[in-house]
């Protein structure tokens, strides 16, 4: 029980984190809606289709993937072949996990713009835990991509990867 207890701690602390995270994206970016867009899709395609956030093959529903809101607009979120993105806020994956079981959830830490051909994205594969739930993951992860532009398109390099 008291396991229990600290990984509850530790999963709110660990939202708490990220949503803190310099999600520069919107208005304010000095990137056009287009290359916001092209950078979230880029980035999603790597983990998913590429297959390369950690832990991937621990993905229960590989066709249904919970994609966090927290820092990300949903007009952002592509369409990926194959691949149903299903945006949740914070709040509606905690109840999915309560309802339906523990799961992974992709989530953008952070997206920020330095210039308007570069910028620097992370994105986690983080377990949903139903608070009811007894199992302790010692899985998941993410990556930090950076993307520069040149006159090809955005060029990008994993230059960060971590396991939880």
């Amino acid at each position: 029980m008291k396991l229990k207890k600290l990984l509850f701690v530790f999963c709110l602390l660990s939202l708490t984190l990220s949503g803190c995270a310099g999600a520069t994206l919107g208005n304010e970016s000095p990137l056009t809606r287009e290359d916001q867009a092209e950078i979230v899709r880029l980035t999603l395609e790597r983990a998913l289709i590429d297959q390369e956030v950690p832990d991937y093959q621990l993905i229960k529903d590989k066709k249904n993937i919970v994609l966090s809101m927290a820092n990300i607009d949903v007009s952002l979120i592509p369409t990926l072949p194959g691949i149903n993105l299903i945006p949740l806020t914070r709040e509606e994956i905690q109840a999915k996990a309560n309802n339906e079981g523990d799961f992974l959830y992709l989530e953008f830490i952070e997206i920020e713009a330095e210039s308007d051909a570069k910028a620097t994205v992370s994105l986690s594969n983080t377990w949903a835990v139903a608070e009811d739930s007894e199992t302790a993951y010692l899985s998941g992860g993410g990556f930090t991509i950076e993307y520069t532009k040149n006159a090809d398109g955005w060029l990008s390099e994993v230059v960060a990867v971590w396991m939880s």
